[in-house]
């Protein structure tokens, strides 16, 4: 059964390198062509649901750049059906990417993903929405480390796993995983490792 979502374009003309850095000529991969890693699946009760993301082009032809599209379908072992979708991003000239989406018990939901421009570096961000939001909406994103440095040599992948996922003990806290650099450089990358809760679950 073809779930139908609002029309978009893949970021870089359909998942190539064009993610500015400061300082460098040198660009990223949106891997646009693809759902980021990991669609994320519970049940609820009275319902499942999955959520997933994807890098899409926000903005005009002439000034685009890259934003994070995300989905929940819900019964997707049944009668699939959108139950919302939103695109979180392209504000400021900054690029934002190679997201990663998880809900706690509650149905709030955050993305980690990469944000980097030509005057911002990549750095690991996170924006959310408590379950009484209104769909397909985000709220203000939070950094969680700030980058220090752009990816040169000539290298172009960028966090192709960075993960979102919940605790397992109390289901409410996220932890997320991504990629950084503390100075420009290849092949001297950092990981950073975060945890955070939303409002409402204790």
């Amino acid at each position: 059964m073809n779930v139908v979502v609002a029309a978009f374009s893949p970021a870089c003309a359909g998942g190539g390198k064009c993610i500015a850095q400061p300082n460098t000529r040198n660009k990223l991969d949106s891997l646009a062509d693809r759902l980021n890693f990991r669609a994320a699946y519970r049940q609820f009760a009275g319902y499942d649901s999955l959520v997933l993301n994807h890098t899409v082009s926000s903005g005009s032809k002439r000034i685009s750049v890259t934003a994070i599209r995300w989905h929940e379908f819900r019964n997707p072992a049944s009668t699939p059906v959108l139950a919302q979708e939103g695109t979180f991003g392209g504000a400021a000239g900054v690029h934002r990417w190679m997201g990663s989406i998880a809900q706690d018990k509650f149905g709030n939901v955050a993305v980690g993903y990469t944000a980097s421009s030509s005057s911002v570096f990549p750095s690991v961000r996170f924006a959310s929405r408590s379950a009484g939001d209104a769909a397909g909406t985000l709220g203000s994103e939070t950094v969680l480390a700030a980058g220090a440095g752009s990816q040169t040599g000539g290298l172009t992948r960028w966090g192709d796993y960075s993960h979102t996922s919940i605790d397992p003990v109390d289901d409410c806290t996220f932890w997320h995983t991504n990629e950084y650099l503390s100075q420009t450089g290849s092949f001297n990358w950092n990981t950073r490792i975060s945890s955070f809760k939303l409002p409402g679950c204790p």
